[in-house]
């Protein structure tokens, strides 16, 4: 079983070190630049992820071996670079989005690369359903980041990211239960990561959150919940309730909500995406418990016996 100390130990270095690379990034310069806030949460993220994961001493190969460590190497480096170009103001917009939009295309292709759905001679997807698979899983994601990022672009707060950090969160914990957690616990790492360059950063430049923080969420909840989905055992129904629990933040340009101030559609946007969150890790836990108690009988059965004899 984790050692709960342990996390909290990654959990608070994770923090601590972000904090402290976003404040050295920005400085005392004001106002700070898109440049330079956007340079500081790609490195804040990056680095603070990378700590979290050396004090959990959570196993990273190179060259890659399976989807954790090709979202780890390849996918999540990827999405930092790609908006950290996104926030170069000579890189124009559509080129952007170009490199935003192969990023989703290839996504599943190269978390899946090598696995039993691909290749071999037993593979479990035909050539049509593999294809098939990898459009959806591509279409899914840009439409999801799309999403994301306009309303991120539309109705600018700290909810939107924070959001994608708790849904992460919510996705590594399921994944814990649903038995990989090595899976897990790199989830919730980057979901320290988010929450801490998103505050820090607002604090310090009371500017909204970049769209830096934005995508590298969106790829980390994909990228988690498609490994959780297909190398470990989280059901189909968990995968999509939290993948689409983010956009849920919709909710709030209706009308009668639009109009409230601030600090209430912030709230109100993060209660909405916490309630499938918590439904879908209730049902976790009752399916970890239904599989877990059995073991636990026998193993206080057989302590029992031997200390009887």
């Amino acid at each position: 079983m984790p050692d709960p100390l342990l996390y909290l130990q990654a959990i608070a270095a994770s923090a601590a070190v972000g904090a402290l690379v976003v404040m050295a990034i920005v400085g005392r310069c004001r106002p700070v630049s898109t440049l330079r806030l956007s340079t500081a949460c790609v490195v804040g993220i990056g680095v603070s992820a990378f700590v979290g994961a050396v004090v959990l001493r959570l196993p990273v190969a190179w060259p890659p071996r399976n989807g954790l460590d090709r979202l780890s190497t390849i996918v999540l480096p990827a999405v930092l670079l790609i908006e950290w170009l996104g926030g170069l103001e000579r890189v124009p917009r559509w080129f952007a989005w170009l490199l935003r939009l192969t990023l989703a295309a290839v996504s599943a292709a190269i978390l899946l690369y090598g696995s039993v759905y691909l290749r071999g001679p037993g593979r479990e997807w035909t050539f049509l359903q593999a294809n098939v698979s990898l459009v959806v899983g591509g279409a899914l994601l840009a439409a999801l980041w799309a999403l994301v990022s306009w309303l991120s672009q539309r109705s600018p707060g700290v909810s939107i990211p924070l959001a994608l950090a708790l849904s992460i969160l919510s996705a590594g914990m399921a994944i814990m239960m649903a038995g990989y957690i090595a899976g897990g616990a790199a989830a919730v790492i980057l979901a320290a990561a988010l929450a801490t360059v998103t505050i820090v950063a607002r604090c310090i430049t009371k500017c909204a959150a970049p769209q830096a923080i934005v995508g590298a969420g969106v790829i980390g909840l994909f990228g988690f919940v498609t490994v959780g989905l297909f190398f470990g055992r989280l059901s189909y129904a968990s995968a999509v309730a939290m993948l689409f629990a983010p956009p849920l933040c919709w909710t709030t340009e209706l009308p009668p909500l639009r109009c409230q101030k601030p600090w209430v559609v912030e709230s109100l946007r993060l209660s909405l995406v916490a309630i499938p969150l918590v439904v879908v890790l209730g049902f976790a836990a009752l399916e970890f418990q239904r599989h877990t108690a059995p073991l636990l009988g026998s193993v206080g059965a057989a302590e029992t016996t031997d200390e009887h004899r």
